[in-house]
């Protein structure tokens, strides 16, 4: 059961509404007897800031995979971001004053909700500092819940007892426990290849996509991300998996279902389907609460399409001769990966106090290390540094995936399991938590 302290909201900050468009309306419809601008052209003037925005900060923008020429200007031109961020201000207020039809009103409240986590995201990059909380609840319409620090302390007792004895703590025995299980960088390509098409094989069978949907992978190197799924549009992605990364077998494999099938690549062809001539879902900003859904789904991409069974089976007989790796120890090794697994939800109260200025540092990497079991603690704080309260999407999102698929399936029926989170995958709302 999720910590019932995890609180969802309405995505907001308390702003002051300013002056001025990026783009003048072409369009307007009449609702209560008033001249009102029509959804069509509120999304267009949304996916224009969000690209706009992406221009300013690449990091702002997971992918615009809608018409060239609606964002030429802007990206060959982009406003400065205090105008971004006037301009989203004009916009919610247009959306927040409209009436609009009872079929439309799901659409209106999801624009509206990317409209805000945007403006907020262009005044963190002009400067604003707000608590860990405020900007993560504002940006993902998330505030993540206290460690359950007995729950980790146990998850810390029996991930000691399963690695091999010896001198010295419990990350550095686990560091070199798990470098035997690490794939040779020119390995990678095929052991990645095959977990990919098993993940898609699995897929198919549970999830109908067109027959034309296709993804490509491409290797790379110097990125703060291990693997990247950008989706081109057309019911086309393609996966970058960086190489500079070390990965286990086992991480392979959760990387190639998160990133491809049945995460990031199948949500946004089934999206892209499911919402035709809207173009509101050309364009996925980075920090937002479709992100959380997005992310948060991915993450638990990898336990929807293999059973423990299943994927202790697959990895044993298929990945590790891929990766010309002894697979004695399999059974071992995938239970203390999946116990170091869970540990990752303490990554966000680590970068929450790192980030609020109650840990520095040197102190914030130590706490990786000691309660997380996390090595290389320097790419992790890098990557908060760039990337901030996102740390937000893969924590707290995963745990509201897991209680929303609960909820709908139950943990037992697995054909049901994957209709719950096919509908995960579509939805426009935030994930709502069950309560105890």
């Amino acid at each position: 059961m999720v910590d019932r302290r995890l609180r969802l909201r309405a995505v907001g900050l308390p702003f002051l509404a300013a002056l001025g468009v990026l783009v003048l309306l072409e369009t307007a419809v009449r609702f209560d007897g008033r001249r009102r601008p029509t959804l069509d052209a509120e999304a267009r003037e949304y996916v224009r800031l969000a690209v706009a925005l992406g221009e300013r900060d690449p990091d702002s923008l997971d992918f615009y995979a809608g018409p060239a020429d609606l964002v030429a200007d802007v990206r060959s031109h982009p406003p400065a971001l205090a105008d971004i961020q006037r301009s989203a201000d004009a916009a919610l207020a247009r959306l927040e004053g409209t009436t609009v039809a009872p079929e439309q009103v799901s659409r209106r409240q999801h624009l509206i909700r990317e409209l805000r986590a945007l403006r907020t995201r262009a005044a963190l990059l002009l400067g604003q500092r707000p608590p860990y909380d405020v900007e993560s609840e504002a940006l993902f319409g998330a505030i993540p819940g206290r460690p359950d620090d007995r729950r980790f302390a146990q998850i810390r007792s029996r991930v000691d007892n399963l690695v091999p004895a010896a001198a010295g703590r419990l990350v550095d025995r686990y560091a070199a426990y798990e470098k035997q299980f690490i794939v040779e960088r020119e390995r990678v390509p095929a052991v990645f290849a095959r977990a990919l098409a098993e993940c898609r094989r699995r897929t198919i069978a549970h999830v109908h996509l067109p027959l034309d949907e296709t993804s490509t992978v491409e290797y790379v190197g110097n990125r703060p991300w291990g693997a990247y799924s950008r989706y081109q549009g057309k019911r086309h992605s393609v996966i970058s998996v960086n190489t500079d990364f070390r990965f286990t077998v086992d991480r392979l494999l959760q990387t190639a279902c998160h990133e491809g099938y049945p995460g990031h690549h199948v949500r946004n062809v089934l999206r892209e389907a499911a919402h035709p001539g809207e173009l509101e879902y050309t364009v996925q900003p980075l920090f937002s609460p479709d992100t959380f859904v997005a992310e948060g789904s991915a993450m638990y991409a990898a336990e929807i399409a293999f059973s423990e069974a299943d994927r202790m089976a697959f990895v044993h007989d298929d990945l590790f001769p891929a990766a010309g790796i002894d697979g004695e120890d399999a059974a071992r090794y995938l239970r203390i990966a999946r116990l170091v697994g869970d540990l990752q939800e303490i990554q966000v109260e680590i970068a929450r106090k790192y980030l609020n200025g109650e840990l520095e540092f040197v102190r914030a990497a130590s706490a990786l290390e000691d309660e997380a079991l996390t090595r290389e603690t320097a790419p992790t704080l890098k990557y908060i540094n760039e990337f901030r309260s996102y740390v937000t999407a893969y924590t707290t999102g995963r745990q509201a995936a897991v209680a929303a698929v609960d909820a709908c399936a139950g943990p037992d029926d697995r054909e049901r399991r994957w209709k719950c989170f096919e509908r995960l995958l579509t939805a426009d709302a935030e994930i709502a938590l069950p309560r105890e």
